[in-house]
């Protein structure tokens, strides 16, 4: 090779690393970057929308929030395999972000990846069968606003069950945007605190967002994912309310229907699914612990049990303890972690790393013999009724149901029978609860 072949192959050789080096340096910080500024809140609210096929309603949905949303937002559509030409419409409209899943991951399931993708300071989760109408948001937005209490807000309709359906003549669409625009007039005298609300529109805090968590991915389809989600927001405090100044149309359970003879037995298997994890939540709520919690800011992991092994979406396993999560080092065939969001688990703090054998040993210690002190912390206590409690924090808290205690594997340990005057002067904290059924890997 000659001096001039020479000199061209060593640059080329020298420009090649330098713009590859410089394409990675460059690549890697652009992405961090992204990824940082895309966990940054917006102040605007997060239009989530889970969709199954019913493409004509969809489209009415989003023309309805383009025409009548003048605040900040940013519109999400998560399609649950649809197969009648919504993937191509999501594809092509512009001005939305959208997932198409390649199987239908229920209304739970959906929810939660828009969840995942949302950036706003205030979520709405609304259906896609909804029309929206005017001041709808600037309504819903002042009513949350007006008192941290407000856990989740919801406007009235002319089609759902329950307190938000009032009566309405109206024949058709262009009749109906002229009735809410006299109807859509902010007053706080129409407020009202209930103990239900639907998930056809539902707003509420990103704050409150992650104390409560994901929806529960149990409940298949659809139907009962948001009657749970409104019990868990009312365990932490927080209030359900509807705006009764703020109308929407909603056509009804367009996707449900669709289900046509499967409908009668998805619904009796999330009615049979949410008894089985609630037991008596109206009774849990009136008991005497949510009186000496005053003031204390709740948040759904202070439902879950200490000294249990929890896992993420990655492989790590953790040991929660005192509110502390620590990484399990070392590996043990026999370590059953249960499964819990990565909102859930970024509420514990964490800890330094743990290994595998003293965990066992702290199981084995607390949970393998019947006996000793009930002032141990993660102490199984049942009473002769036969009510199952857990020390935690200087506080009993009681298991909602048998299906709890198996959910966080504590069901085959032998509690610590004690009478209930062995317990006077204890206060009891919330009860413990199932952890939301997590389906996708990423959440």
């Amino acid at each position: 090779m000659n001096k001039l072949a020479k000199e061209s192959a060593g640059f080329n050789d020298g420009f090649s690393k330098g713009y590859n080096k410089g394409y990675e340096d460059g690549f890697s910080r652009g992405r961090n970057a992204g990824a940082a500024n895309f966990t940054l809140p917006f102040e605007g609210t997060s239009i989530i929308i889970p969709t199954y096929n019913q493409l004509h309603y969809v489209k009415e949905c989003i023309e309805s929030i383009v025409q009548h949303t003048p605040e900040p937002y940013e519109l999400i559509v998560i399609d649950n395999a649809s197969d009648d030409g919504t993937a191509a419409y999501l594809k092509s409209a512009g001005g939305l972000r959208y997932r198409i899943n390649k199987e239908n991951l229920g209304f739970a399931g959906a929810v939660n990846q828009g969840l995942m993708l949302a950036r706003g300071t205030t979520l709405l989760i609304l259906n896609n069968d909804s029309v929206v109408t005017p001041n709808w948001l600037s309504n819903l937005l002042v009513c949350l606003g007006s008192n941290p209490q407000y856990g989740i807000v919801g406007p009235v309709t002319n089609y759902i069950s329950g307190d938000q359906l009032i009566e309405t003549s109206y024949t058709n669409i262009e009749d109906m945007q002229r009735f809410s625009r006299s109807f859509n007039q902010s007053d706080a005298s129409r407020w009202k605190v209930t103990s239900r609300l639907t998930g056809f529109c539902m707003l509420l805090r990103r704050e409150d967002f992650r104390r409560l968590g994901y929806f529960d991915e149990g409940f298949e389809i659809g139907n009962c994912e948001d009657d749970d989600y409104g019990l868990r927001a009312r365990l932490l405090g927080l209030q359900l309310v509807i705006a009764k100044d703020t109308f929407i149309h909603h056509y009804g359970s367009v996707s449900m229907k669709s289900l046509n003879d499967r409908f009668d037995q998805v619904y009796e298997k999330n009615l049979a699914f949410y008894a089985n994890k609630w037991a008596d939540p109206h009774g849990m709520l009136s008991l005497a612990w949510q009186r000496t919690l005053n003031g204390v800011t709740l948040r759904t992991i202070d439902s879950y049990p200490t000294c249990v092994i929890v896992q993420g979406t990655g492989s790590t396993t953790y040991w929660v303890e005192n509110g502390i999560r620590s990484p399990i080092a070392g590996a043990a065939s026999d370590v059953q972690a249960v499964r819990v969001s990565r909102i859930d688990l970024r509420n514990w703090q964490l800890g330094e790393a743990i290994h595998v054998e003293e965990v066992m040993r702290r199981m084995n210690n607390l949970y393998g013999s019947p006996s000793g002190s009930s002032d141990i912390e993660g102490r199984l206590i049942r009473l002769q009724d036969g009510t199952v409690y857990q020390r935690k924090g200087g506080r009993l808290h009681r298991f909602m149901n048998r299906q709890a205690a198996a959910a966080w594997k504590l069901d085959h340990y032998e509690p610590l029978t004690l009478t209930q005057r062995d317990l006077q002067g204890y206060e009891e904290g919330p009860p413990i609860i199932s952890p939301p059924v997590m389906k996708a890997d990423n959440i």
